[in-house]
């Protein structure tokens, strides 16, 4: 049981290290090449027998046109010195978001293979905390990609999805189960910022909705939906981020087993109503952290979540990741996690 563990384990982490490279890179089959020279290395990688010549040679085209474009754009921010995390990133999503071959990652994509929560919730699965052990495999998979550049004025339209998942890798007691799994799609404008505050640029804007769910039935069933607003500023290699939300309201359950109706209608109380991050570059390494409140004098409740990312390799870093509170996971969204975990990040937060 334990070698079949380790097994799932390690294709896990092949899979995301594939999907890096191939997909969330910033690098690219394209990177400096032109039209001929893309296809011929797209026909050689055998990654896309299904497409025509002709079908490739229109995608080679029509990213080696965008290329230029965003060549000058790149040309041009790269020579001011104002640039911080946020816009560096932008520009780097700006390269890469009309490539065919390439999804740009909208959240942190990372892999804790080990992570120790001090006090695993085992209330949704009849109490048992037995079931649950201290010992589990987290990951994060976001990207997005546009759907319609200048939509309303200089704002762009996006589509995002965001998984993350809680594996019992070790629990073979129970077979090994994923006990919680989020989705989260995302449709939102993203827009720049006009204005600088105390000395802080306002780089980036975004206006969206969010509908977020663990994908079950029954007592296990957890869901909301949101509207939401992130305004990130930035100041050197200092970056911090504001996104308050609106919760959609949702119609009473007439029982606890209809299938209809509010599954968490005392969501608010432990996820309050918005979170503030933020994020410091020194040399290769990244330090963050996200905090939420429902800024409630009796009864308060929030969360604490305090990252470290550090150079690997060229395309790997490594993550220690550290939760404190309420609403890691939507099956926890009451309970208190105390988590600590260690992996590799695909693509960093900044």
């Amino acid at each position: 049981m334990f070698r079949t563990t380790l097994i799932h384990l390690s294709l896990l982490i092949l899979i995301s290290l594939f999907v890096s490279t191939h997909c969330w890179g910033v690098e690219s089959i394209h990177d400096g090449v032109e039209a001929r020279q893309c296809i011929l290395t797209a026909i050689e990688s055998g990654r896309f027998d299904h497409l025509t010549i002709a079908a490739l040679r229109q995608q080679c085209t029509t990213h080696e046109e965008a290329n230029h474009s965003e060549a000058t754009i790149a040309d041009t921010t790269s020579q001011s010195p104002q640039n911080g995390l946020i816009d560096k990133r932008l520009n780097d999503e700006q390269q890469t978001q009309y490539n065919p071959f390439t999804l740009t990652a909208h959240r942190r994509n990372y892999i804790l293979p080990l992570t120790y929560n001090q006090n695993p919730n085992g209330k949704p699965f009849d109490g048992d905390n037995e079931e649950v052990k201290n010992f589990e495999v987290k990951f994060q998979f976001s990207y997005k990609f546009p759907i319609w550049n200048n939509i309303i004025g200089d704002a762009d339209l996006w589509g995002a999805y965001t998984n993350l998942s809680f594996w019992q890798a070790y629990n073979n007691i129970h077979s090994n189960p994923f006990r919680e799994t989020n989705h989260e799609p995302e449709l939102f404008l993203s827009f720049q910022g006009k204005r600088d505050f105390f000395g802080f640029k306002n780089s980036h804007n975004s206006l969206g909705i969010v509908h977020q769910s663990n994908g079950q039935d029954s007592s296990h069933s957890r869901s909301w939906n949101r509207i939401y607003l992130t305004m990130a500023f930035e100041r050197g290699n200092f970056a911090f981020a504001l996104k308050p939300w609106y919760r959609i309201p949702e119609d009473d359950k007439i029982s606890a087993t209809d299938p209809s109706g509010d599954d968490n209608p005392d969501i608010d109380k432990y996820m309050g109503y918005g979170e503030l991050s933020a994020g410091y570059k020194w040399n290769d390494h990244l330090l963050s952290m996200l905090l939420r409140n429902n800024l409630r004098g009796t009864g308060n409740k929030g969360a604490i979540q305090l990252d470290w990312t550090f150079p690997v390799t060229r395309r790997i870093k490594g993550y220690v990741q550290y939760f404190n509170g309420y609403g890691e996971s939507l099956i926890d969204y009451n309970a208190s996690v105390n988590r600590i975990g260690a992996g590799i990040v695909l693509t960093d937060a900044l």
